[in-house]
């Protein structure tokens, strides 16, 4: 808590590592609020006491002098000198008093409540028929052909936003926490409620509209960016109210029901009571009032702001919700992956299926409007349909294709530098950044996604099983969801993180298209041609995070990265820090040890298994019977002496398949399954909570002779980060092998190419080692979660005894090399005698 609270008052660049169960969130809190409130106090009393002195210089002045005029001049100065401070102090106390008038506006809003208990109850009935209402309303926002048609760049104007654009007097110095995922910011939430601050400090929850829309008409689009589209299309409606002759006539034409409602109540709810997301979306659906812009407007004068990753470390994003950094602090929770994240959300993917759709809507879509566009939406149109058949040839490919056409042997993966892309499909002749800002004004998105649904399902279409031009199979992809006809089944092919993109592609293509904005140097495009055209793909990916952390490095007091597992520290301070311009005085570093006592856990490093056979899980190695053997009995003898949970990690999925199945014929599965349980980690996100609820059922009612369970779990997967095996639920932690990416993947050999070239000469191999290890450190993390916890981590390959030094140094200090299994079975078994001793 004293180096953060040193960090920020220096505005530094901190890098702090506490691992999980030292109290990481919680000292966070202490630290940066504590510091928060001193600098809040210390810039008033600042603000005084320079007043205080120009004062009595006034006060000075006033005595009788022989030159008036000098002295008439000099109170002139002073006067001139203390005006702006003092406007500035009396914003700064209509700020305090802002506080306590929310807080009686909340008080009187309980008052009144006890009062109308009976319009209370029947409230209900009214937000039933407001939510009909909204369904009408809403049901009829693409109704109209007039609806679909191009907005022009003059008439853009997003006056929903009623964003005050005058720059205030007194802005608050404010603190942006940021973390990966919604549940963790709502973990963090009741952490801050058990703190001693939770009374004194404004915090405000910001979130996207997908989490905080109570409009259920734009809710069920489910995509972000049409929920986005949506809800400021609604609110440039104006209702009309017309004669009822006319009611053939009538249009309804209505904003959100939601928008605006009492605002300012839910503005004194949000920045009075600590409040996580789905408070604040009752308190809005209780007032009949939007939370999504409640908190938006609750942002100007919140002291603590919760954003998810996204809203921070994408700028553009950061502009629209009008976050500025400016003089303010940042801190990012959970910051092992940040470099990750950055590139993740900076990179995109576009597939071949996605462009001969979007070329398909586009087509139809001009031909039916074409007469009333503007000559400057047919030029733009014309050079989007341009960017896309050019992007199409990359496949040997054209607009013609259909997407089950196989591509040509010929084309091979390749990786361009931007420039050489854009010259090759020639997309250089097109001003990249006029067509982004014309989609954007124009509202393309949305007015496209209000074509498909208008008139997609009003065309039959034929299902004979020949080959069919892009606009049938645009057509067929359209239609609803549960039609099994050859061309919908083929959309099962599509790579999951395209899932939600084939009925509104556009999205993928813009998303693409902005990523060509960036510097040359700063990232690469990968054309990856499938067996069928619409299985092709091209990526591109961002190799220099540090471009989008340029800004913040800049603009912020202090940014502080926070985690349980931060090293290899020099990867923050040289690929992010440095590279975003910091200069090297700037960044601290500072980690604390684990807090539970040594003899908690113990780790060895297994070199050969109980017949000897060395265990080495390298690529050639990997599907070696007589290895996979030795590991089967490795595993039935750690099985026999380890009680409750078991948690085994692998390399992928596919290795992890290949030990299931090899395990299962040899039998080795039915002799565990006598002790443990086996379990094994599913696919799909929404089956995990199903299999580890199993999971952890079968840890606390064990039936005889079983003692608990074995889960298989892939390094890197959904199993391996954010969640607690805690207790019973991990006692051993297993780890097969050494988890390095593939080292031929054309992607990997440009990072690494990118780093010797622009950080050190042997960058690009740290960064292969170090993508390695720190998987496996986060698997090691799972398993040690609190004080009085205890639990042993096998990590079984030979390779592991040269990587002592990389693990987390709370592991190091337990870690033994075992030439024989017999001294890791004897080991482990001493280790679980002492503790069951001990809790006799």
């Amino acid at each position: 808590m004293k180096e953060l609270y040193n960090c920020l008052q220096d505005g530094k660049l901190g890098l702090f590592e506490s691992p999980t169960g030292t109290g990481k969130s919680l000292s966070l809190i202490c630290g940066a609020l504590k510091w928060l409130i001193d600098h809040e106090k210390w810039k008033k009393q600042e603000l005084t006491s320079i007043i205080a002195e120009i004062d009595n210089k006034i006060k000075n002045c006033e005595k009788p002098s022989d030159n008036w005029f000098t002295v008439q001049t000099e109170q002139i100065e002073l006067n001139t000198q203390r005006q702006p401070l003092q406007d500035k102090l009396n914003a700064l106390l209509e700020y305090e008093s802002e506080r306590e008038k929310f807080k009686k506006i909340v008080e009187s809003k309980k008052a009144a409540q006890t009062k109308t208990i009976g319009k209370i109850k029947r409230q209900p009935t009214t937000k039933f028929t407001e939510s009909n209402k909204t369904k009408g309303i809403d049901s009829d926002v693409c109704d109209t052909e007039k609806d679909l048609i191009l907005e022009d760049a003059l008439s853009n104007s997003e006056s929903s936003e009623e964003e005050n654009t005058e720059e205030p007097l007194f802005k608050n110095t404010k603190i942006f926490f940021c973390s990966r995922t919604h549940s963790q910011l709502t973990q963090f939430v009741h952490e801050l409620k058990r703190s001693p601050y939770s009374q004194d400090i404004s915090v405000v929850p910001i979130s996207s509209r997908q989490n905080y829309c109570i409009n259920k008409s734009v809710k069920r689009l489910k995509h972000i960016s049409l929920i986005n589209e949506t809800c400021l299309q609604l609110q440039r409606k104006k209702t009309t109210v017309k004669k009822e002759k006319d009611l053939k006539k009538l249009k309804t034409a209505s904003g959100c029901p939601f928008v605006p409602g009492d605002q300012k109540l839910l503005m004194a709810e949000v920045l009075t009571n600590i409040q996580d997301v789905e408070e604040i979306v009752q308190k809005g659906q209780e007032n009949n009032t939007c939370p999504y812009y409640g908190s938006r407007k609750s942002l100007q004068s919140g002291q603590l702001i919760l954003v998810p990753y996204n809203s921070i470390l994408h700028k553009s994003t950061r502009d629209s919700l009008g976050i500025d950094l400016k003089g303010n602090v940042l801190i990012i929770d959970e910051a092992h992956n940040l470099l990750d994240a950055i590139e993740g959300m900076h990179s995109s993917i576009i597939t071949g299926r996605n462009l001969l759709h979007c070329y398909s809507q586009l087509s139809q879509y001009q031909k039916r409007f074409e007469a009333l566009f503007s000559a400057k939406s047919i030029l733009h149109l014309g050079q989007l349909s341009f960017c896309l058949k050019k992007l199409l040839t990359l496949f040997g490919a054209t607009t013609r294709s259909h997407p089950k056409d196989e591509i040509d042997k010929t084309v091979t993966p390749k990786l361009y530098k931007i420039e050489e892309f854009e010259l090759l499909t020639e997309i250089d002749t097109v001003n990249i950044f006029k067509l982004l800002e014309f989609v954007k004004t124009s509202k393309l998105i949305h007015k496209l996604q209000g074509f498909v649904e208008q008139y997609g399902n009003s065309i039959k279409i034929n299902e004979q099983k020949i080959k069919k031009s892009g606009i049938t199979e645009f057509l067929n992809s359209i239609k609803n969801k549960d039609t099994s006809t050859q061309e919908t089944a083929s959309i099962a092919n599509v790579p999951d993180n395209n899932e939600d993109q084939t009925s509104n592609p556009l999205m993928a293509i813009v998303s693409f298209l902005e990523c060509l904005k960036s510097s040359c140097t700063d990232g690469r495009i990968c054309v990856l041609p499938g067996t069928t055209i619409g299985q092709g793909i091209i990526k591109f990916l961002l190799l220099n995070p540090a471009a989008h952390f340029h800004d913040i490095v800049r603009d912020a007091r202090s940014v502080v990265l926070a985690g349980g597992t931060m090293e290899p520290m020099s990867e923050f301070i040289d690929q992010l820090f440095l590279m975003a311009g910091a200069m090297p005085d700037r960044i601290m570093t500072f980690s604390c040890d684990h807090v539970i006592p040594k003899e908690n856990i113990i780790s060895n490093v297994v070199i050969r298994g109980p017949t000897g056979v060395e265990f080495e899980f390298n690529f050639h190695n990997r599907q070696d019977t007589k290895l996979l053997d030795e590991l089967g009995r490795a595993l039935l003898n750690l099985c026999n002496i380890v009680p409750a949970g078991i948690v085994i990690f692998f390399p992928s999925y596919n290795y992890e398949d290949i030990v299931f199945k090899h395990l299962d014929k040899s039998g080795i599965i039915s002799k565990i399954s006598v002790k443990k349980r086996i379990y094994r980690e599913p696919k799909l996100a929404s089956q995990v909570n199903a299999i580890l609820e199993q999971y952890a059922h079968s840890i606390k009612n064990p039936q005889s002779p079983c003692n608990g369970s074995l889960l298989f779990s892939v390094v890197g997967g959904k199993l391996s980060e954010g969640l607690n095996f805690s207790d019973n639920l991990g006692r051993c932690i297993i780890v097969v092998g050494l988890p390095y990416p593939n080292i031929k993947s054309p992607e990997l050999q440009e990072k690494m190419k990118y780093l010797n070239e622009h950080v050190k000469p042997d960058a690009g191999n740290s960064f292969y080692e170090n993508s390695c290890m720190k998987a496996v450190n986060q698997c090691i993390g799972r398993s040690v979660r609190h004080i009085n916890d205890y639990s042993t981590v096998v990590l079984l390959d030979k390779r592991y005894r040269h990587k002592v030094k990389v693990l987390p140094q709370w592991i190091q200090r337990s870690v033994t090399i075992n030439d024989s299994f017999g001294s890791v079975i004897g080991n482990i078994a001493k280790f679980f005698s002492a503790k069951r001793t001990k809790t006799v």
